[in-house]
C-alpha cells in the first residue's frame, strides 16, 4: 500500500468517526440545524470546498488530484469538471471563504473540543495528501496549504 493510500484510509477512517461525532451533537440538540442544516454536511462541505481550493490553487487540476477527491468523498468528477466546479464557485470559496471557515471551527470548538481537533486532523491530512496525490506542489498551493495551516492553529 502506498503511503497515498495510507493517508487516504487514515483521511476516511477519520471522516468517518468525525461524521459520527456531528451527529451526536445534533442529538443532543447543541447544533443549530434550523440556522446551519446538517452538521455533518455543513463541514464536510468545507473540506470539498478546501480541497477543490488547494489543488485548483496551481490553475491545474491533474488527474491524480481528481482521483483523491473522487475516491476520498465518493464522486466521479474528471479534472475538467472540477475545473468547471471551482470557476462556479470561486467567489464562495475564495479568500472570503477564510472568515466563514474560522468562525466554522470557533464554533465547533465552543460544541466540543475533541471533535474540533479531530476536524483540523483532517485538514492536516487534506495537506499531505494533497502534496502526495500527484507529487507537485506548486507555489502557489504550497502558500495555500501554509494559509490553512495558519487558519487551524
Amino acid at each position: 500500500m502506498s503511503k497515498l493510500e495510507k493517508l487516504i484510509d487514515s483521511f476516511q477512517l477519520k471522516l468517518d468517526k468525525f461524521m459520527i461525532g456531528c451527529d451526536a451533537i445534533e442529538e443532543e440538540g447543541r447544533w443549530n440545524k434550523d440556522l446551519h442544516g446538517e452538521m455533518e454536511h455543513f463541514y464536510v462541505n468545507d473540506l470539498v470546498s478546501i480541497i477543490i481550493r488547494l489543488i485548483a490553487a496551481d490553475g491545474v487540476i491533474s488527474e491524480k488530484e481528481a482521483d483523491y477527491l473522487n475516491d476520498a468523498f465518493g464522486f466521479d468528477y474528471t479534472p475538467e469538471e472540477l475545473t468547471e466546479v471551482y470557476r462556479s464557485c470561486e467567489d464562495e470559496i475564495g479568500l472570503s471563504f477564510d472568515e466563514d471557515f474560522e468562525n466554522g471551527i470557533s464554533y465547533m470548538r465552543e460544541l466540543n473540543d475533541r471533535l474540533a481537533d479531530s476536524y483540523k486532523e483532517l485538514l492536516a491530512l487534506i495537506c499531505e495528501i494533497i502534496v502526495e496525490s500527484d507529487g507537485v506542489v506548486s507555489e502557489e498551493e504550497a502558500e495555500e496549504i501554509n494559509r490553512l495551516k495558519a487558519l487551524c492553529e
